[in-house]
């Protein structure tokens, strides 16, 4: 009766909507899904959660609008509007509405979808902060957050699991830097570290091979893209809540006296006295549109995943990661376990030709008009060329890739893998030709917008405490009282 029931609501709530809308809805009867258990006992929560679950797309017309919308504000004003619906910009809607009980709040995406680029696009990892500058937001943002974010996840029945992580110097000129990063991380106050001996590392992972390696038993996994999705029903079910996708920002208007104006490319206007932009990939031209400064620049960097095949995906039981090289951070190809049972070989870092080139064929010649005039980025490729290259080759040549994880795990053959997927990440870069390597907050000329300049990874991990940065400032920059 209430798969019944959901079914007809469902059903009832699209006819309501004009008649294009309700021929083009899709509706879905939910199967029926075995309870969960927690310790042998049957949890209800989860058991009417799992039983009466079912997709639902809330089509619904606000004035003359022709994006979507789920929440239950009125109209097309709000206190503070929120552009981009990646999980730094859900967070930041929740913790608004969680810290300011009158408050009303907009969530604007350009996408169809929630959470579509990066949040779902990424290895799972929940960061421990080892690799971050001491003292950095970045440093203590992410500390902070990965207690948080165990805690969100275990309270919210969210997969998870703390597998630990490996990371291994399989040469003789890698152990200094270990070191380095193993001093590093102590002094982020990253708890449980040790430094392992070869026997150690194979009494923990009998795969793998190292001179040494630096062991953080407090890394985990979870599924960010659920996460985030958690984060929009929490702050939808606020009451003073709204979320927009298909909301692409093509104009902003913002005002110290009247206030923000958004207008999107179909033509809706959303007002709201604040604006703080999470636009991820697209933070740069977002920012500048808002009235923030010209950089820094955001770079796409395509980061391909294999994933081994099922028979296969015992080879390790934790996260196994290289040594990073210095000169060009990021963290290098590493073998990632998933709280859904697949283990992810990648990524790499290959600078593509489009902020969603998901694919090396893609090609944005907006994009590609920003970065060949940025003279950071070429700075950054000629001051690196063999890694670039080294990237692009690892990119197109899938014997290479692999290659690079079997130096720390040689049992590992190609034939083991299968195809895997693509995500691309937001790397931004200084006029140096620098990597930036903390999160940057900027507020806007107009005295009432907060641009996230730069939340790349660890962002999902750190994104509760990141939330909460955010609105420490906007609360105090813009004298947040009465709302």
């Amino acid at each position: 009766m209430g798969i019944l029931y959901a079914f007809r609501e469902e059903i009832r709530h699209a006819s309501r909507q004009p008649y294009w809308r309700f021929l083009s809805t899709k509706f879905s009867i939910p199967e029926p899904v075995k309870p969960t258990t927690c310790g042998g006992q049957l949890r209800f929560k989860d058991a009417c959660k799992n039983i009466y679950s079912f997709e639902r797309r809330w089509y619904s017309s606000v004035g003359d609008s022709s994006s979507d919308v789920v929440g239950q504000i009125k109209s097309n004003e709000a206190d503070v509007a929120i552009i981009g619906g990646g999980i730094v910009g859900l967070a930041t809607a929740r913790e608004v509405v969680s810290r300011y009980p009158k408050a009303t709040v907009v969530v604007v995406e350009k996408e169809k979808e929630l959470v579509p680029h990066q949040t779902s696009h990424n290895s799972g990892v929940i960061h421990a902060g080892i690799y971050y500058e001491p003292g950095s937001a970045m440093a203590k943002l992410c500390v902070e957050g990965a207690q948080r974010m165990y805690e969100y996840c275990e309270k919210k029945n969210i997969p998870h699991k703390r597998v630990g992580k490996l990371i291994v110097a399989t040469q003789e000129h890698e152990l200094p830097l270990l070191e380095d990063l193993y001093h590093r991380a102590l002094a982020n106050k990253v708890q449980g570290l040790e430094l392992l001996s070869p026997k150690k590392i194979l009494d923990l992972e009998p795969n793998v091979r190292a001179l040494r390696a630096l062991h953080s038993p407090n890394t985990g996994i979870t599924d960010y893209a659920a996460v985030g999705r958690s984060f929009a029903e929490d702050f939808v079910a606020s009451g003073r809540g709204q979320i927009r996708t298909r909301f692409e920002v093509t104009t902003i208007d913002a005002d110290a006296n009247k206030g923000v104006n958004l207008q999107s490319k179909r033509g809706d206007v959303i007002k709201a006295k604040w604006l703080i932009t999470c636009a991820g990939l697209h933070s740069d031209y977002v920012a500048q549109m808002a009235g923030g400064a010209k950089g820094p620049t955001v770079l796409p960097f395509r980061g391909t995943y294999h994933e081994l095949k099922p028979e296969f995906c015992n080879i390790i039981t934790r996260n196994i990661y290289p040594v990073p090289d210095p000169n060009f951070p990021m963290v290098g190809v590493h073998l990632t376990p998933r709280v859904h049972g697949q283990v992810l070989i990648g990524p790499n870092a290959a600078l593509s030709l489009s902020k969603e080139g998901y694919k090396i064929s893609n090609f944005n010649l907006k994009d590609f008009l920003l970065f060949v005039r940025e003279k950071g980025l070429w700075k950054l490729v000629f001051g690196n060329p063999v890694v670039v290259l080294k990237e692009v080759w690892r990119d197109i040549n899938k014997w290479a890739f692999i290659k690079e994880a079997q130096s720390y795990c040689p049992s590992l053959r190609i034939d083991h893998t299968k195809k895997g997927w693509s995500g691309v990440h937001a790397v931004a870069i200084d006029d140096s030709g620098k990597i930036v390597g903390d999160f940057i907050f900027e507020n806007g000329k107009s005295g009432v917008v907060l641009n996230v300049r730069n939340a790349p990874s660890p962002a999902c991990t750190s994104s509760l405490a990141i939330a909460t940065a955010i609105v420490d400032r906007a609360s105090h920059d813009f004298n947040w009282k009465g709302i």
